[in-house]
């Protein structure tokens, strides 16, 4: 049987997140932080850092399983998150370990009209059901 992890909303991702992000991340460029140019490559708007959506996963991973340890996680994106939208995170365990206890969650990112951003699978070591 699959738990199924509680949704978590995240946002809107306003720009000055995005900024903070891209200047924590070194990750500068403009494309995640200008509407125009992301419109010469086609998008309505500058679409949220991929690695910054990679950090809400791991959030909700901690909070659905505080003492959790991610030894994995490997995304597929599908569709970009526009700066100023909402994320819902969802999940559901897929695979545990044979004693019980939870192996591999499947996350969804979905923005705030429903389209599916990203999948991933986190991957949880063993040593976070010792304690």
């Amino acid at each position: 049987m699959s738990a199924v992890m509680p949704p978590l909303v995240i946002g809107p991702i306003g720009p000055a997140t995005v900024e903070a992000f891209a200047r924590a991340s070194g990750d500068t460029n403009p494309l995640h932080v200008s509407a125009a140019i992301a419109r010469t490559i086609g998008l309505q708007a500058a679409p949220v850092h991929g690695m910054l959506l990679v950090a809400y996963l791991h959030e909700a991973v901690r909070r659905f399983l505080p003492e959790a340890t991610i030894a994995g996680l490997s995304t597929r994106f599908m569709a970009p998150v526009p700066v100023g939208a909402s994320v819902e995170i969802s999940g559901r365990t897929v695979k545990r370990h044979e004693d019980g206890g939870p192996a591999v969650l499947r996350l969804f990112v979905k923005t705030g009209n429903g389209v599916l951003a990203c999948m991933a699978e986190a991957t949880l070591s063993r040593a976070m059901e010792g304690g």
